[in-house]
């Protein structure tokens, strides 16, 4: 069988990173992220299908956040777990997923009342340093996929990271029924 090669240079703003069942951290585990942003001095992202349970409202008390307590927190990544943000998410008229990470709460009111775009809430960041995503893509932890329409309107939880693996490929599809721990089979 053929493995799909990582190109040296994929398009990776505007893409999502979807996790190698070898990488078992605990973090990372099953997940799909969208990248935000990536430059030769780093690359950020946001954790799709890690809801956290929780609202905006069980988080922060103050009034000023009232129109947003009852939009569900999601968990971003390991950098800054404690800093609630906003994201913006909507489509370009070229089909691309326009990402506006830490939008003020007053854009994030707005964004609520816009069709088309979606708001979120975000507990952590995904970051990585220079040099850093691009080893881990030559060593097989992420594989990139193109952020497609459906893939905010599908369930946001991990079986969103099955669904967008089962998609991309016949590789892709038999990676995504990897059982948690192949070892004990």
């Amino acid at each position: 069988m053929n493995i799909p090669k990582n190109s040296s240079n994929p398009p990776i703003n505007g893409s999502l990173l979807l996790s190698s069942p070898s990488l078992q951290d605990g973090v990372f585990d099953d997940s799909v992220i969208l990248m935000h942003t990536h430059r030769s001095s780093g690359s950020e992202g946001l954790i799709l299908n890690q809801p956290t349970g929780k609202t905006v409202g069980q988080f922060m008390c103050s009034n000023h956040f009232e129109e947003l307590k009852n939009l569900p927190l999601y968990y971003g990544g390991p950098v800054a777990q404690d800093q609630l943000s906003f994201a913006s998410f909507s489509w370009k008229k070229n089909g691309e997923l326009k990402c506006k990470p830490s939008i003020s709460v007053e854009e994030a009111i707005e964004t609520m009342k816009q069709s088309g775009s979606l708001l979120r809430a975000y507990l952590g960041s995904s970051t990585w340093t220079k040099g850093q995503l691009e080893q881990e893509l030559e060593n097989y932890v992420w594989f990139i996929a193109p952020a497609i329409p459906k893939v905010l309107a599908m369930p946001q939880d991990k079986s969103l990271w099955k669904n967008t693996m089962q998609e991309l490929s016949p590789f892709h599809h038999i990676v995504s029924l990897t059982p948690d721990n192949p070892f004990l089979n």
